[in-house]
């Protein structure tokens, strides 16, 4: 054997550093390494590539064998010793002839495309590694070929990130795209269109490659608009390529007819899934006629060993995914007919049920696990609420489901998705019900919270007219209890203490526990914002002993603890306020709450303020707006109290930093991760002295902000700017702001210009 029986690479290859590398360190410890993955990912393209990086440690030689063409396992044996070049021997079969010639070889050999023929290529590996001590052999193929010793190495689609050096997909497309299309090049005007179709394609290099050969006549944004037809966009490539990989359609169709029966149908019925799902979903949704849901774990570990379905390791478990593309051709064998509209209400009601088990959960000890299990499957609740709103017939269970959701809408911030739901389902589902007046109340409620000031009284009107003639006690109570939360949300405070002490009643009557924790601290909130601090006070403490028997609910307490943490800092009991603060952003912190969490970052601002630490201020505010953005239209409810807050504390951080110094810090701020931001809050007590900008007297450098004067004098000192930084515990960025605009105030051209600033009276500013 010899190294140019290892075929030349015919185009450049990308990525994989990662992957090779592990190809490496795996044939130093084992002598069978296997790369799986779904069909047009690269395996064969990555095992070659390490061959020819690889080959010095293979004296005897490295040689590819190609198997894809190969249909009758009894030839396997002949067609590795013909890639061998290995002469018949007509008295010595073709295995034991193979045995023979690799006994004391060192050498690597590569059997690519194992999946049709992997129990012919285990039987054989098995044997010639037996025979052969020093031979290394890799393996490519859709599922391992489950030998001992063997060594699997996934090959993932390419990255597709938003961003950064490791994007993969996006170098390959550009790559291919410059060969293909002269002329072409991937720039600022369509980079988002071709990342968006890389992400599209899953990162398959085989579907970036067609792609590419459509920009002859398609351009990156036609074709995403394409893309739900992928498999008639997809055709063609390269003429020389393997039949299979000629098209899309066809290299997955190859993995569909290797798989067994039960994996097949599987195969179809999975694919209404959205996203990742359990073992639990998918014997909920598979199982069914020709699958008993015995079966359906056989048929899960068919399809995983095929490279069809992925496993991902979750916090809860292991859990399952489709690449979109294997799922559309999943789809497409689902068709349109009775056996789809079967499997998909299994969907549903699988989801349906998850939905009334949240909902009879949320305010119990169970919270934290049932909000990140919705989260994970969001794309599934959404197919499952689409199933519902898309036909009249079943709109009254999408009704349900969508007012059983409302904990995760609030919780996540999703308050315009929560609308979308109950107004499609309110639309489509006219018949007076309970599951109405809950939908009507809910969406005045995400009104009043996003500062909408439409109709709600309208929305409320119609939830307490429906709960009368129904006789909806519970309803009626919670929409009374609304009523008066819009009202106070608009400034209409006649009349509204009043009607939360009735509601309250009314709900105490029905015995109605949620009712009476969450209208606590809505009362609550109302007292303290008008003057009856201690009566608010009082309320959230009553939701907090409420919530005591339920130590692992964090949400309900959480906005209790907020609005008492308000009261007492507008009661002046400033560090009662922020330890209660303290205590509430981390129950939403935990529930990644991104609305409470923009709640509780005012506090810690107000409070950063009055320690005169004004860049830890704009930081604060400038995380608090960034979350608010995400989920509401007007921070802080558009109420005046708390704009006034606010204000307060962003006045006298401008006037500390001046404006640049402001803008810069509360950039930075807006640009933290969540976590970050919550950690700056819960430091801001530790932070040291220095971080406050002292009061500074007049003299040389007037013109200057206390906080620039303080910069200019550490730079007289001799200070870097990152040391100065340290010292005064903000980012060298916001340092680099300040400096730049000392040196512009004075004319400066360096720093070193700047002790003259404060030794005398400051020069005129240069034209």
């Amino acid at each position: 054997m010899y190294a140019r029986e290892l075929p030349a690479e015919a185009t450049s290859f990308v990525g994989r550093r990662q992957e090779l590398a592990l190809l490496d360190t795996c044939l130093r410890q084992a002598r069978l390494v296997t790369l799986t993955g779904p069909g047009g990912v690269g395996k064969t393209r990555t095992a070659v590539r390490g061959a020819h990086l690889l080959r010095a440690r293979f004296p005897d030689g490295v040689t590819l064998v190609p198997l894809s063409a190969l249909a009758d396992p009894r030839l396997l044996p002949n067609t590795v010793a013909a890639a061998l070049d290995l002469p018949e021997q007509a008295a010595l079969p073709a295995q034991d002839a193979l045995a023979a010639y690799l006994q004391d070889k060192t050498a690597l050999l590569i059997l690519d495309t194992c999946e049709h023929l992997v129990d012919a290529c285990a039987v054989l590996a098995e044997e010639l590694l037996r025979a052969a001590p020093q031979l290394r052999v890799v393996a490519t193929s859709r599922q391992p070929l489950d030998v001992a010793g063997e060594h699997i190495l996934p090959i993932p689609p390419l990255d597709v990130a938003d961003s950064g050096p490791a994007e993969d997909a996006l170098r390959l497309f550009t790559d291919r795209a410059a060969a293909a299309v002269p002329g072409f090049a991937v720039d600022d005007d369509n980079r988002a269109d071709v990342r968006a179709l890389c992400r599209r394609l899953d990162g398959i290099p085989l579907a970036i490659e067609l792609a590419v050969s459509r920009l002859r006549v398609l351009s990156p944004e036609e074709m995403l608009t394409r893309l739900d037809h992928r498999f008639r966009l997809l055709t063609g490539g390269r003429r020389t390529a393997v039949p299979r990989h000629q098209t899309l359609r066809t290299t997955i169709g190859w993995s569909y007819e290797l798989s067994t029966e039960p994996e097949r149908l599987l195969w179809s019925r999975l694919a209404v899934c959205a996203g990742e799902f359990s073992l639990e979903v998918a014997e909920a949704v598979g199982a069914a006629g020709a699958l008993p849901a015995e079966d359906v774990l056989d048929a899960l570990i068919g399809l995983v060993e095929k490279s069809v379905v992925v496993r991902v390791d979750a916090e809860d478990g292991t859990r399952y995914r489709m690449l979109d593309t294997i799922r559309e051709y999943g789809l497409e064998r689902l068709g349109p007919g009775a056996e789809a509209e079967r499997t998909r209400r299994r969907h549903r009601d699988h989801f349906l049920r998850r939905a009334r088990l949240f909902d009879a959960e949320w305010l119990g000890d169970r919270q934290v696990p049932l909000l990140r299990q919705m989260v994970r499957d969001q794309d599934d609740i959404r197919v499952a609420l689409e199933f519902c709103v898309a036909d009249p017939a079943d709109a009254a269970a999408g009704l349900k489901m969508a007012t059983m959701l409302w904990g995760f809408w609030h919780c996540t911030g999703l308050l315009t998705e929560g609308r979308y739901w109950l107004r499609r389902a309110l639309d489509r589902c006219p018949e007076e019900r309970r599951e109405r007046v809950k939908a009507l109340w809910l969406t005045c409620w995400f009104m009043d919270l996003q500062g909408e000031r439409g109709d709600t009284f309208a929305l409320l009107d119609e939830a307490e007219a429906v709960a009368l003639r129904i006789d909806d006690r519970a309803g009626l109570a919670w929409t009374r209890a609304f009523r008066h939360h819009t009202r106070y949300f608009r400034g209409r405070t006649e009349g509204v203490a009043e009607g939360f002490e009735a509601a309250r009643r009314e709900l105490a009557e029905q015995g109605d526990t949620a009712g009476l924790l969450m209208s606590g601290f809505f009362a609550g909130f109302f007292h303290v914002l008008n003057g009856g601090t201690g009566e608010g006070i009082a309320l959230c403490e009553d939701s907090l002993r409420r919530n005591a028997d339920t130590p692992a609910e964090l949400w309900s307490r959480g906005w209790a603890l907020w609005v008492k943490s308000i009261g007492l800092w507008l009661k002046g009991e400033h560090r009662e306020s922020i330890e209660c603060a303290r205590q509430g952003i981390r129950t939403k912190a935990v529930l990644h709450d991104l609305t409470g969490i923009a709640h509780f970052l005012e506090g810690f601002a107000w409070r950063a303020a009055e320690l005169r630490h004004f860049e830890r201020v704009a930081a604060l505010q400038g995380a608090a707006d960034a979350l608010w953005r995400r989920a509401v239209k007007e921070p802080r409810f558009g109420i005046s109290v708390l704009h006034d807050l606010h204000a307060g504390a962003a006045g006298e951080a401008r006037e500390a930093l001046g404006n640049d110094g402001y803008e810069t810090a509360f950039g930075e701020g807006g640009r933290l991760p969540v976590d970050a931001a919550v950690a700056l809050a819960l430091d801001d007590e530790a932070a040291p002295a220095a971080a406050a900008v002292p009061p500074q007297p007049p003299g040389p450098g007037d013109g200057l902000t206390p906080r620039q004067r303080q910069v200019a004098g550490l730079v007289a000192q001799g200070l870097t700017n990152r040391e100065i930084a340290e010292k005064l515990v903000i980012s060298k960025r916001t340092v680099d702001a300040h400096v730049e605009h000392i040196l512009a105030r004075f004319g400066f051209t360096s720093r070193a210009q700047i002790p003259a600033a404060l030794s005398g009276p400051p020069p005129a500013p240069r034209d």
